[in-house]
């Protein structure tokens, strides 16, 4: 490992179904692997890692609206704080869903 990378576990909540991730992520991350039914690994030519665990899947009830979302344990091996903030930027960006 390099100055400034380290091993670094992040854990964060997504408006997300499993169906989702799973139909969006492949498009963010074309060389990722599925480990389990609900992990994933990403491995890069550089040697960093990532291994990504989806929770269960949960409800949020709002009167009569139902939306569903889930815990995203992010696993980040080898990858400096500028590539962690990179990655989620992209991520984020890309499970984002309509709005103002």
């Amino acid at each position: 490992m390099t100055e400034g990378q380290s091993d670094v576990e992040i854990e964060r909540e997504f408006g997300l179904s499993h169906s989702d991730f799973f139909r969006i992520f492949p498009r963010i991350e074309p060389d990722w692997r599925e480990t389990g039914p609900l992990s994933v690994e990403v491995r890069r030519a550089d040697g960093r890692r990532l291994e990504i665990e989806l929770s269960t899947e949960h409800v949020r009830k709002l009167g009569m609206l139902r939306i569903p979302y889930i815990d995203i344990t992010f696993r980040f091996s080898g990858w400096s704080e500028d590539q962690r903030a990179e990655f989620f930027d992209h991520f984020d960006r890309s499970f984002q869903k309509g709005g103002g």
